[in-house]
């Protein structure tokens, strides 16, 4: 049990500060932006507030650049950790799915602030509507079925969005910790850039695109499985 929690430690040490630097530079970007949406009072509503924010648009770059951050270990750029791996004596496939375990948690991390940073834009807003305006937390949550992306990000009582969520941080988890993996072996790993891409076409996802937003992602799974196979074979496994 020690040699595997000594292996999540190692791989949290390789990556978290850098992993909360892009949060923090997210943060700081969300709250710069919506300060001067702020300023500018040009919208009507807060939604609209949010979308000259760009929250979107800097939430995407989070996520790309944590995504790189959570691989780059593996890929032995000035890093021991594979020579240290081989020294504990662990299965390549627990280590897989410790290092996986490790990525999901750092996307919930991801996903927790943003949904933090919109609540606080929120309580801003709230703070200062001109007196007589009422905007409680009803209005708060209609505001949440009205954006897409604040839905994508707490889709409240839509039951499917919940299942996209945990599918999107699942499956970019497990692709993370297999391009780790793969690099370990001097290999390349070419599902993730696919899977990253299409949750980046398809993320945010308006209410009641459930359908379409499956599909593509079946369709992504299925080319990722497809594209594994072709490389286990050519490579003689």
């Amino acid at each position: 049990m020690k040699r595997y929690l000594s292996v999540f430690q190692m791989i949290a040490r390789s990556s978290i500060y850098k992993v909360l630097f892009v949060i923090s530079g997210m943060i700081l970007a969300e709250a710069v932006c919506f300060y001067f949406s702020m300023q500018n009072a040009s919208g009507r509503n807060f939604t609209e507030y949010i979308d000259q924010s760009q929250y979107s648009l800097i939430f995407k770059i989070a996520y790309i650049l944590i995504t790189i951050v959570i691989v780059l270990p593996g890929m032995n750029l000035g890093s021991t950790q594979s020579y240290t791996l081989q020294r504990l004596r662990i299965k390549e496939n627990r280590i897989y799915w410790l290092q996986a375990m490790y990525n999901f948690l750092t996307y919930v991390l991801l996903w927790g602030t943003q949904l933090v940073m919109i609540l606080a834009s929120a309580l801003v807003f709230q703070k200062n509507l001109p007196k007589g305006i009422t905007w409680g937390n009803q209005t708060l949550f209609l505001e949440f079925y009205r954006s897409a992306f604040m839905h994508s990000i707490l889709p409240l009582e839509d039951g499917p969005s919940w299942w996209i969520l945990a599918l999107i941080g699942v499956v970019t988890a497990l692709a993370a910790a297999k391009f780790t993996k793969l690099q370990r072996e001097g290999k390349f790993g070419g599902e993730l850039i696919v899977i990253v891409i299409a949750v980046l076409i398809a993320f945010p996802r308006a209410l009641g695109n459930d359908i379409t937003f499956i599909a593509i992602l079946m369709c992504v799974v299925c080319m990722v499985m497809a594209f594994g196979w072709a490389v286990r074979k050519l490579g003689g496994e």
